[in-house]
């Protein structure tokens, strides 16, 4: 008996290169999206951080008479102090908030470039950039105490915390920063600082305020909530601003 074959299918050559430019087309459209929900689920976890560091200011709050720290990086200390880790990290808010958050990795943004070796006057990198008024530092060329103080180009007496800040001088808490993301614009972390926009001085060198999530940063504010912002949503006026202490305006 003669056995009968049946011609196998196949795919032609225009099939096939239909079915490549549906796939094409289908990575072209998810790839994106996929790219958007990793983004999404780095910018929880930033925000978590920034969420802890406030309850960690919080928690120092409540230990040193609803006061802050007088400096928040290892820039902010006196020309005397040995440019040393050990000797700098008194200066640093990663330190001061250590006894409160037990965990170094909170400091590091997963949307943040890796931070370089610790080094002389880099020891304490961090992603995040706490709001500190400069009033009681020491004047010298590398801060802005002139201008904390009332006394320089630009009048920031109402802008940040220090020392001589307590919570009590805070008008509207859930408006005042306290830390948020921050780095500087040649791709380098913050030692801890964070300036006011548009007061940035030079962003080169000092840390300000940073868009990495989407068009916006994580901010952490004084009542201890954090939130995404985008940055010009922080600035209203001069007079009506989240940078400010006693803002015209809730």
């Amino acid at each position: 008996m003669t056995r009968r074959f049946r011609p196998q299918s196949a795919f032609t050559l225009i099939e096939l290169l239909v079915v490549i430019a549906i796939i094409a087309i289908l990575a072209a459209i998810l790839f994106p999206v996929f790219a958007q929900a990793r983004e999404k689920a780095r910018s929880t976890s930033c925000l978590s951080n920034t969420k802890q560091i406030s309850i960690g200011y919080a928690m120092y709050n409540q230990d040193y008479d609803e006061g802050f720290p007088n400096t928040v990086t290892e820039r902010q200390a006196p020309s005397s102090t040995p440019d040393t880790a050990v000797a700098r990290a008194a200066f640093s808010y990663r330190e001061i908030l250590q006894p409160y958050l037990k965990s170094e990795q909170i400091f590091k943004c997963p949307s943040a470039p890796a931070w370089p070796t610790p080094a002389a006057g880099a020891w304490w990198s961090t992603d995040y950039g706490c709001h500190l008024n400069e009033a009681n530092i020491v004047p010298s060329a590398s801060n802005h105490a002139a201008d904390y103080s009332g006394t320089g180009t630009i009048d920031l007496r109402d802008f940040g915390f220090n020392g001589g800040t307590p919570l009590s001088a805070i008008t509207y808490p859930s408006n005042f920063i306290l830390c948020a993301d921050a780095g500087r614009s040649d791709n380098t972390p913050s030692r801890g600082g964070l300036y006011p926009q548009p007061f940035a001085f030079d962003v080169t060198t000092q840390a300000r305020f940073l868009a990495r999530h989407q068009g916006g940063g994580n901010i952490a504010y004084a009542d201890s909530h954090s939130k995404w912002r985008r940055p010009e949503a922080t600035w209203r006026s001069y007079n009506d601003n989240d940078w400010r202490r006693n803002p015209t305006q809730p």
